[in-house]
């Protein structure tokens, strides 16, 4: 059994299961008050049919020192499909957005959650000199910080409200010279809007917030990585954009992020939940 899990009760969920199951932990958020404590040394023993998938380091290293001894593997959870954008998609996204050919455009992806940081958006924008188009997908959008960007002078903005489905994501991500995405310091949970753009093609404008993330991007051309929560720096590389749009990342990038083919990952799925039934798994 393969669950996309809590973070917490891990022995529980297996002794109520009845099975062996990998558990994808997709962050280490949970408070664990008095009553789940007593839960989880109840169930301590069903801790031996557990094995934790986490999808990147920092949230491995959470895992671990709430956990110390259940066993864990850090693998990114994200699959690359191969199926990159193509010059065709690239030039329908602009035509879709009414993007002039050599206008500088990047998108914003997804809900505005509490761990992502809109606010330095909010306050990069008013410090653009030159125009930037922004198109804006995702729910939960703030409409009063959006019509503020609206009335800005060098921001041409473009929303859909909503979930949208994947052929019109592709065209949100085509039409755009980078992706933004900005989280809060500190925030190391695996971020699907990057694992997007590296499949997709689309060159990145990211925060620092996860170091991890940030060494792996040092370098690439095709991203271009600001100090979090630092409006200033934000600018600084939105005008990078407008004044030279980043190449696109090649090929390689998705591996680059820890990505992986479908069946590659079913067959790491497979080999591990093949190991775990078998108790042959270590840590």
């Amino acid at each position: 059994m393969i669950l996309s899990a809590s973070e917490a009760l891990h022995g529980a969920a297996a002794l109520l299961g009845g099975l062996p199951h990998l558990r994808f932990v997709h962050k280490q958020v949970t408070t664990e008050d008095t009553a789940v404590r007593f839960l989880g040394r109840l169930a301590r023993r069903g801790e031996r049919q557990v094995l934790a998938v986490c999808p990147t380091q920092a949230v491995g290293d959470q895992f671990t020192a709430a956990f110390p001894d259940l066993p864990a593997v850090v693998r990114a959870f994200a699959v690359d499909d191969g199926r990159r954008l193509t010059d065709a998609e690239r030039n329908g996204g602009r035509t879709a957005f009414d993007i002039p050919t050599g206008e500088a455009a990047v998108c914003l992806v997804g809900g505005w959650w509490p761990y992502k940081d809109i606010g330095v958006i909010d306050a990069a924008l008013p410090l653009l000199k030159d125009p930037l188009h922004l198109v804006v997908t995702g729910i939960q959008l703030d409409e009063a910080m959006l019509a503020r960007w609206r009335d800005l002078p060098n921001v041409r903005l473009h929303t859909m409200s909503g979930p949208v489905n994947e052929a019109v994501l592709r065209l949100v991500y085509a039409a755009a010279d980078a992706a933004l995405v900005t989280r809060r310091p500190g925030v190391g949970k695996e971020s699907g809007l990057v694992m997007d753009a590296a499949r997709l093609g689309v060159p990145l404008v990211v925060s620092d917030h996860d170091p991890g993330l940030t060494a792996r991007l040092s370098g690439r051309p095709w991203a271009l990585t600001f100090t979090a929560s630092a409006p200033d720096a934000l600018a600084e590389a939105l005008h990078s954009v407008i004044r030279q749009p980043p190449e696109r990342p090649g090929p390689e990038a998705p591996h680059l992020l820890g990505m992986r083919s479908a069946t590659g990952q079913a067959d790491f799925l497979t080999r591990t939940f093949t190991s775990l039934r078998t108790k042959e798994y270590r840590c």
